[in-house]
């Protein structure tokens, strides 16, 4: 395995490992602990890079980049509490400079890969019906399309990636109180354009996401 040609590999087995003894043992200089990072974390932050931009080359490189930077800066990369946490932010920077020096505009991604969900939420037949999806898909896209960037990035954040509000704190380096005053204005908007049904619907299908 080469440091500069990072691949993910899906379904990998084995027991589950600590993120933080694999993260140490990266730092200490083992490859493989890096590529386990890299497995795992590849899917998650490439459907994060998508809330930024739709280009899927820009975020492999971005995500290429970040690893091999890491790599090549283990003797410097900091013990973590949270090597989620510490990927997303780092990634995020990484991916948003990229953005920069090619003149795209920081903003999320409307498409319906945001929240397609046909695809990220769980579909079910006796919960909803196609009609009833199609609908709350429509009235959720008009409500992002009405948010902010950073308001659509705290939705996903918090209830995509399931994220505390310390977490999402140190992603977007904000303030814990800024956050929720943040994630309170997100949640506003939904409001205006969601009803209180159709809000509890949305909740209901976040949650089957999870099983």
């Amino acid at each position: 395995m080469t440091i500069f040609a990072f691949k993910p590999k899906l379904n990998r087995p084995g027991k589950m490992v600590d993120d933080k003894d694999i993260w140490d043992a990266f730092r200490s200089g083992n490859e493989s602990a890096l590529q386990v990072v890299f497995d795992k974390y590849y899917t998650p932050l490439f459907n994060y890079g998508h809330k930024f931009t739709p280009d899927d080359h820009l975020i492999e490189d971005a995500l290429q980049d970040l690893f091999v930077k890491l790599w090549k800066n283990r003797d410097r990369v900091q013990a973590t509490a949270s090597v989620k946490n510490y990927l997303y932010k780092s990634f995020r920077r990484v991916l948003l400079r990229a953005m920069d020096t090619q003149q795209r505009k920081h903003s999320f991604s409307l498409l319906d890969n945001f929240l397609d969900l046909d695809q990220e939420l769980a579909y079910d037949q006796t919960l909803i019906s196609r009609e009833q999806l199609e609908k709350l898909r429509g009235q959720l896209r008009l409500a992002l399309s009405r948010m902010t960037p950073r308001q659509r990035e705290i939705i996903h954040l918090r209830y995509f990636e399931e994220m505390e509000y310390g977490e999402i704190a140190a992603v977007m380096q904000l303030s814990v109180s800024s956050t929720y005053k943040l994630l309170y204005k997100a949640i506003d908007g939904l409001r205006t354009y969601l009803s209180k049904s159709d809000l509890l619907l949305l909740a209901a299908l976040l949650a089957l996401k999870k099983i």
